[in-house]
């Protein structure tokens, strides 16, 4: 368009291209070594509730301080890289968390649970979500409606290593995968031990969840 400035131009033809690819980010120019992972479903609002069963709680703290190591796990998603998405915290349940690793032994009840128990196949954290069958509006991406996680009580913890895996397994409820194995240690989403390491997001952790919300 004559008149424009040629800058002007290219951040519109920029911001045009992203408009066309909902989710989609814009990466500086330089080299990318990493790839974050989705799972194809977003809450339909950037924020979901939960709830906490501390009924079971490890041996290897105060009952109190593994709280605490999971709630800080979980605000370490609260606005990350700008996205406005966070975890509300709504109290203690006696509800079960209804999530063991196997998701075929159980089915939603309406809550967000975060507890403690037994986990098949041996994982110390497990995250299970319910979707429905609509995609959020004007995203690609089918509509979370529940989530529960649940902790194995029988691991000894410090308590940078169970907020880390409170980091990673909140991270998997907003809809992040795992980070391709080639590519860990040194992402939250990483699987497997290195989940244990992180306690606050790194930068491809942050680029999926903006690429979300």
């Amino acid at each position: 368009e004559p008149g424009v400035p040629r800058k002007q131009r290219m951040a519109e033809g920029r911001a045009a291209m992203l408009a066309r690819f909902p989710g989609a980010i814009e990466f500086e120019p330089g080299p990318l070594t990493a790839q974050f992972r989705l799972f194809g479903v977003r809450w339909a609002q950037p924020s979901a509730s939960w709830l906490y069963n501390g009924s079971g709680s490890t041996a290897a703290m105060p009952a109190k301080a593994a709280f605490e190591a999971i709630t800080l796990g979980a605000e370490g998603w609260d606005n990350a890289g700008g996205s406005g998405f966070h975890f509300d915290y709504l109290g203690e349940t006696t509800a079960a968390t209804g999530c063991n690793g196997d998701t075929a032994a159980y089915g939603p009840d309406g809550k967000n649970v975060v507890g403690w128990g037994h986990i098949v196949g041996g994982y110390l954290g497990y995250s299970c979500y319910w979707r429905g069958a609509s995609l959020v509006v004007n995203t690609p991406y089918f509509a979370m409606q529940e989530f529960d996680i649940i902790f194995e009580p029988n691991f000894a913890y410090s308590a940078a290593s169970l907020r880390a895996l409170a980091l990673h397994e909140f991270g998997h409820s907003l809809g992040l995968d795992h980070t391709e194995a080639a590519l860990c240690p040194g992402r939250a989403m990483c699987g497997g031990n290195d989940a244990l390491t992180c306690i606050s997001p790194r930068q491809d952790d942050i680029n999926g969840v903006i690429a979300l919300y």
